[in-house]
């Protein structure tokens, strides 16, 4: 690792980018929910107005 003068960080080499680990696994899970949630939300009013078009054509 080399120090850069700036703020104190450091610049990591390819090979210690390959063996980095960690983050929050409950941030995947809480994205995966959303997305679920969200599809669903979509479908549910896809469904809606499939439904309305269906009872009340034009």
């Amino acid at each position: 690792m080399r120090k850069l003068e700036n703020c104190g960080m450091q610049e990591l080499a390819p090979q210690e980018l390959r063996t980095i680990e960690g983050g929050l696994p409950i941030l995947v899970v809480l994205g995966a929910i959303t997305t679920a949630v969200s599809v669903g939300r979509i479908l549910d009013q896809a469904g809606e107005w499939f439904l309305q078009g269906w009872n009340n054509p034009r």
